[in-house]
Formats: C-alpha cells, sequence, structure tokens
C-alpha cells in the first residue's frame, strides 16, 4: 500500500507543479481543426495533409464524426469535417466517406425534431444553423466550387427549425449587447459575424479563445494590409493553440485555448472532493498553485484564463479550493452568479447546469453558509433511476452524479442519496468500472469512486456498497500508468473533448481517497 501511495503523490506533485502551463492541455477538435483547414488552411502542403489524414481517421462507422454517447453533439463536427474534406477528396475511400457522412446527417434528422434539451453543446443554436447556410452557399455558388453532385448535402431545414429559432433569438440579443473582446458571444464569433474587427482581439492573440474562430476572423480580414499586426497574431496564436493537443501535426486545434485557469481551478478542486487538499508531502507544489489562484480571483470571478470573462463554474470551482485552504474569500464573489434555481455560468444563458450549481453549493457549504434550501432543488431534478444527468457541460451522468452527491453529503436525504447508490450499483459494469459507452472509463470511473467515498465518509454505504468502491478502486489501480494521461472526450464545448489534466487530477484524486481512507482504517 505504501509503495503505490508513493507513486500516486509523486504522479500527483508532478500534475499539480505542471498545471496552467502553456495554456494547458486540451484534446484535439474534429470541428477546429475543419474549419481551420477549410477557413484559413496554411500554404504548407507538409501540415495540410497530416490534418485532413486526421479528420478522415476521426470519422466513425456510422458515417458521422463526434462521441457517439451524445447524438445532438455530432452535427457541428460532422458538417464542418464534410466541408473541409471534400475539397480535399483525393482517394476513393475519402469520397465513400463523405458519401456515408452525407446519409448519417439524413438519419440524425429525427434527433432535430424531438423538443431540445438543456445539455446542448455550447453555441450549438448558433454553430449548426451557421455550418447548414455555409453548406447552402458553397453547394449554390455559380460553379459549386467543383463539389461533385453526390458530394451536395441538400439537407432538409424543417427538423432544424427550433434550433434556428433559437439561434436567430440569441444573435439578436448578441448583436444588441455589442460584444468586447474575451466574451463568451465571441468564442462563437464565426457563427454571427463576418466583420474582422480588430478590437474584438484578446490578450491571447485570438479571437475568443477560439482556434475557430480566429481561422474565420482571419479568413474575413484577407490579409488586410491595415490589419497586418493582428493577422500576424492570429497566426501566431493558431500555432500556439495547436500545441496544446495530443497531435504533433501544427493544422490539429483543440476546441477552447488557452484554459489555465479552468485547468488549475478544476484539477485543485478535484483534490477538495477526495479530502487530500492539506496532505503534507504535496504542500511545497500545492502552496504557490493555489496563491496563485487566489490573485487570480477577482471581484467578478474568474474565467477560464485570465483574458476571458469571469464564469461561475471556474468561480464555483476557485472559491472551493480557496476556502478549503484557509483563505478569505468574499462570497459576493460567487453569489453573483446565483439565481432563483441554479447558478449561472454566464449572465443571460439559456440553459442551466445542474454540475456547476452543485459546486458553488458546495462551495457554500465549505464555507459554513446554509445550503438547505437548494437540496430540495437538487432532489427535484434528480431522475428515477436515482442519477442526475443532463448537464450542459459533461456528457456523462457519472460526472454530474458525483457532484451532486458531494453538494448532498450533509442533508438529511438518505433515501435520494442511497437511489443515487442503487443507480452506480445497477451500472457499475462487470470489470468494476464505469462508463456510459459500454465500456469503463477512466474518469468516469474515478468520479463514482469519488461519490462513494464521500458518501463512505459520512457512514452511509452498506458492506455492499463499500465492495462496490473496492471493486471500482481496484479498476483504476489495474488501468493506472504512472505520469501517462489517458484521454477520454466527454466534456462538453462547440464538440465534447477532454482536458487531460483536470481528468488525470480526479483519476488520482479517487485513488488517493481510497488508499489514505483505507490506510486510516
Amino acid at each position: 500500500m505504501s509503495l503505490i501511495l508513493d507513486i500516486l503523490l509523486n504522479d500527483l506533485r508532478a500534475l499539480i507543479r505542471d498545471l496552467g502551463q502553456n495554456g494547458g492541455l486540451m484534446s484535439p477538435s474534429v470541428y477546429d481543426t475543419a474549419q481551420a483547414l477549410r477557413l484559413y488552411p496554411t500554404p504548407n502542403e507538409d501540415h495540410v495533409w497530416p490534418a485532413v489524414n486526421w479528420l478522415v481517421i476521426q470519422q466513425h462507422a456510422d458515417g458521422g464524426w463526434g462521441n457517439p454517447a451524445m447524438p445532438l453533439s455530432r452535427a457541428v463536427p460532422t458538417l464542418a469535417a464534410i466541408l473541409a474534406l471534400r475539397h480535399h477528396c483525393q482517394r476513393r475511400s475519402t469520397f465513400d466517406g463523405l458519401l456515408e457522412a452525407k446519409r448519417f446527417l439524413r438519419r440524425q434528422l429525427e434527433y432535430w425534431e424531438k423538443p431540445l434539451p438543456d445539455n446542448l453543446p455550447v453555441g450549438m443554436e448558433l454553430l449548426l444553423p451557421y455550418m447548414l447556410k455555409e453548406a447552402y452557399r458553397e453547394e449554390h455558388a455559380d460553379d459549386a466550387d467543383g463539389i461533385p453532385i453526390r458530394l451536395r448535402l441538400d439537407i432538409p431545414l424543417a427538423p432544424y427549425r427550433e434550433l434556428i429559432a433559437l439561434g436567430e433569438h440569441k444573435r439578436a440579443l448578441i448583436q444588441q449587447k455589442k460584444p468586447r473582446a474575451g466574451t463568451a458571444p465571441v468564442y462563437s464569433w464565426e457563427a454571427w459575424a463576418s466583420h474582422a474587427d480588430p478590437g474584438l482581439i484578446d490578450g491571447s492573440g485570438g479571437i475568443g479563445h477560439s482556434p475557430a474562430a480566429t481561422a474565420a476572423w482571419l479568413f474575413a480580414a484577407n490579409h488586410n494590409p491595415s490589419l497586418h499586426h493582428e493577422i500576424a497574431g492570429a497566426e501566431s496564436y493558431l500555432r500556439q493553440a495547436s500545441l496544446a493537443t495530443s497531435e504533433s501535426a501544427p493544422c490539429i486545434m483543440p476546441t477552447a485555448w488557452p484554459i489555465p485557469r479552468f485547468e488549475q481551478s478544476f484539477s485543485l478542486y478535484a483534490l477538495v472532493t477526495a479530502g487530500i487538499l492539506d496532505f503534507p508531502s504535496i504542500q511545497d507544489v500545492l502552496k504557490p498553485q493555489i496563491a496563485d489562484l487566489q490573485q487570480a480571483l477577482k471581484p467578478k470571478g474568474i474565467g477560464f484564463s485570465d483574458d476571458f470573462m469571469p464564469d461561475g463554474d471556474d468561480t464555483a470551482a476557485a472559491v472551493a479550493v480557496l476556502i478549503a485552504a484557509g483563505y478569505p474569500v468574499d462570497l459576493e464573489i460567487l453569489r453573483q452568479f446565483e439565481r432563483d434555481q441554479c447558478f449561472v455560468a454566464y449572465h443571460g444563458e439559456l440553459q442551466p447546469s445542474i454540475s456547476l450549481t452543485a459546486r458553488a453549493v458546495h462551495a457554500l457549504d465549505l464555507a459554513g453558509v446554509d445550503i438547505s434550501r437548494w437540496w430540495k432543488i437538487f432532489i427535484d431534478a434528480q431522475k428515477l433511476d436515482g442519477s442526475w444527468s443532463g448537464d450542459k457541460w459533461n456528457t456523462s451522468w457519472l460526472y454530474t452524479t458525483c457532484h451532486v452527491l458531494i453538494a448532498l453529503k450533509n442533508s438529511p436525504y438518505k433515501t435520494a442519496m442511497k437511489e443515487a447508490v442503487a443507480a452506480l450499483q445497477v451500472h457499475q459494469h462487470p470489470d468494476g468500472g464505469w462508463g456510459i459507452i459500454q465500456r469503463s472509463t477512466t474518469v468516469e470511473t474515478a468520479y463514482a469512486v469519488l461519490a462513494l467515498h464521500n458518501l463512505r465518509e459520512t457512514g452511509l454505504l452498506d458492506n455492499d456498497d463499500i465492495r462496490m468502491l473496492q471493486r471500482g478502486y481496484n479498476w483504476l489501480c489495474t488501468h493506472y500508468r504512472p505520469f501517462r494521461m489517458k484521454e477520454y472526450q466527454c466534456w462538453l464545448n462547440k464538440e465534447i473533448y477532454c482536458p487531460q489534466r483536470i481528468d488525470r487530477a480526479y483519476e488520482l484524486s479517487a485513488m488517493l481517497a481510497v488508499t489514505l481512507g483505507d490506510l486510516r482504517i
């Protein structure tokens, strides 16, 4: 036991030391890579074709791109990939793949005829109508840009009418507010603007911390000599953003970058959920990170970088970390994101997030605030099977359930928590892990283990539940590889993605929580 503890602690120390370095780590994005390839391709052919090949490889057997676990998240990356690849369609296999992608989009229409859920990917109401319009524009140009007839999409718009109406409403709101650089609407700039306004470039050098938006801005700038300096900075932004992914090709982009505060606050929050923030042997690397986070937290909160507007989610994580570390925090910083039934990430957003609300309530609980009014809100949102799901920032119900249980653990709602434990029991795979895609994944197993660990600390687990926890812990130990991060995409943005260091923090925190708990026993 002491050997695995030493290995885990050394791994965690290295992770904490690297948090926020080089703007953070992020999985590669189909949508942003396709947009960069389509709107602002590098003249270097040695860079273009690796990106093209990477996009081809990401296509699933059903013809679409994106995680099959979240069907509504797949239309945008699939459309973007089609529009990018059909201009590089030099192989029969690519042509056949694009025909299958066209059929995939047709099969997906049934999803869009249903009422829209709360867990739509970020900016979907803007991005999907924009991509459909781009497809229509390309296919109705004078010569159709050389697109073969069989590759023209001709997608009916009627099934998307609710989403299109929502997008028109959102676009009108954006135009009224005249967004500034580093604000949430600019993250989806490509979907609502066409004028290359240099005033929207933020401290990263890009547009809205978004490779896709930055590529679209560069396309609009079109080598305008009066924007020479800004164009050079935006091109530099794209080169730096590509380094954030696990891929080596310079044209492969993440879905957002830089994300240093997101990476820092959420990774340290994972330690809070495991109760290991005060562990002695990590303090030398941990204290500088917490002190840095404290100085970054401003009266309006904290965002996913110092150059992006504050949001309720990063603010809640940072506040929880600082309170747990013993720092004084003005809770009004967090409460400005509070609404009657939820906490919001951004003022004026259209869909709530239960995981964000749970994290904010947990932060208030750590501060000694009476949170009893929130308990009933969580109970009312619980599904019949005992879980919580449908979150706008993560596709996995295990993520949402974990954070709600942590917010509820000191509540009197023991029956509801036992029902959630029963859901974990039902959905544990035979190998001991958890995952929503019919196989166990590291980060989702970590969420389940952390939830069970927190409930064991309150005495809520019986012997069968503790055996379930032990099986999950054993799965994590069996699949653990020291100093090697895994990548499973379940976080929601413009498309599903993975912030590698954050997921690694949850994995290590879950394993350390149980390891240290067993040692104490």
